[in-house]
């Protein structure tokens, strides 16, 4: 009963995978930001659109960098997880105790 709760409590409060998992969801963003900006003037030659109400942007371009950036980071964060998962070891109900 008490080794339960214990076990419950551990698999709820595992502060350090909550903090390994954010830190590389956050560098994946920043990569993300980068990479998008930097690959959209390559393509394109000028600045990704930020307002999409601005008359000089172009519907297509919205709806290109959206696209990207949102398949990019998509990308970015799933390889960001798993290797977060490899440097901690995962979740602690994710874990397979080798005994």
């Amino acid at each position: 009963m008490i080794g339960d709760i214990v076990e419950e409590r551990e698999r709820r409060m595992d502060i350090g995978w909550k903090i390994v998992s954010t830190g590389a969801v956050l560098a994946a963003g920043v990569a993300t930001n980068k990479i998008v900006d930097v690959g959209w003037k390559l393509v394109t030659g000028h600045e990704p659109p930020t307002d999409e109400d601005d008359p000089g942007v172009r519907v297509w371009e919205v709806i290109a960098f959206t696209v990207v950036s949102g398949a990019i980071l998509g990308l970015m964060r799933h390889y960001a997880m798993r290797g977060a998962s490899k440097f901690y070891g995962g979740p602690v109900e994710k874990r397979v105790d080798k005994v």
